[in-house]
């Protein structure tokens, strides 16, 4: 039977613990795994393909025993080791749970000017994550209608396997208008995890340098965008002291001033926001004491009132 190549960013609403499937970590059905897929047997984008028949390569690139956690929030596979990818560019990938074909995945190179839209590798070394860190998803994922199937398909595998973490939710509580070119918008980070996560904290870090990690707040009204570009404070290293180490099952919120919009709609508008992970550490770097660094990034969107 077809799978297809699905795609997925939406946040679900599941409630699993992170040690539910612990113990399913050495069941060799369920243990995950990625296998590049031999040469000549799929176009660059193809969206439709029959996973049991593709030959793979015999030794996987990714074992089970390399990988510590994925995290869902972001889609990052968090490792013991540091991975290769620059020479898979263009290569696609099967990721496997047991002997079963779950995704099909792409890996893929940043001067390309097409994003694949399905699961896929930046096939280039150190460039976002360092060695030991896979992003799952390059940007980003974006959602279709019929993905829910296939996306809970994968999720089932995480959990079997006994590596799923639920990661961080980022909510945006209110935005409200401090002139006409300026606003404040208020998020909420809560740590859905078993265990410690590190964020980027806005308070320690400053606005100027948080919105060098993140654009901050888009809006949208009607027809028209609305975009800040506020003056950005550039950082080629992030400092220890600018993490907040969030523990398990805790939120906090933290208002943020937002200026450098040409104006600003008031009433009902659709925001976009992209809360942003620590990318650029050293190889290790992201375990923390009784947790780890947060790294990638966290999607939101939705309709709100701008007062």
């Amino acid at each position: 039977m077809k799978k297809r190549i699905f795609l997925f960013l939406l946040p679900l609403f599941f409630s699993c613990s992170d040690d539910d499937f612990s113990n399913n970590r050495d069941n060799k059905d369920n243990v995950i795994s990625i296998y590049v897929v031999k040469e000549g047997q799929i176009e660059n984008f193809q969206t439709d393909v029959d996973l049991e028949s593709l030959e793979l390569e015999e030794t996987p690139w990714l074992q089970s025993s390399e990988i510590e956690l994925y995290d869902w929030s972001s889609h990052i596979f968090y490792l013991n080791t540091g991975k290769e990818r620059s020479k898979y560019e263009g290569r696609h990938f099967v990721i496997k749970s047991g002997d079963t074909p779950v995704a099909l995945g792409l890996f893929f190179s940043s001067v390309w000017s097409y994003m694949p839209t399905f699961p896929s590798i930046l096939a280039h070394d150190h460039l976002f994550y360092p060695e030991d860190v896979i992003g799952l998803a390059g940007y980003g994922f974006t959602s279709e209608a019929n993905s829910h199937e296939e996306i809970q398909r994968l999720r089932e595998a995480l959990e079997n396997s006994g590596i799923l973490h639920e990661g961080l939710d980022v909510k945006m509580i209110q935005l409200g208008r401090k002139n006409s070119t300026t606003l404040t918008y208020t998020i909420q980070l809560t740590n859905n995890d078993s265990e410690d996560i590190y964020v980027l904290d806005p308070d320690k870090m400053g606005t100027g340098r948080f919105h060098y990690y993140t654009n901050g707040v888009s809006l949208r009204k009607d027809n028209d965008s609305y975009s800040s570009f506020s003056e950005k404070v550039a950082s080629s290293e992030i400092r220890s002291s600018w993490y907040y180490k969030l523990e398990p099952k805790k939120s906090i919120t933290r208002i943020i001033t937002l200026d450098g919009f040409s104006e600003l709609p008031s009433g009902e508008v659709h925001f976009y926001f992209s809360f942003p992970g620590a990318n650029n550490i050293d190889e290790g770097e992201w375990e923390k004491p009784g947790g780890r660094i947060w790294m990638g990034s966290k999607f939101i969107e939705g309709e709100i009132n701008l007062n």
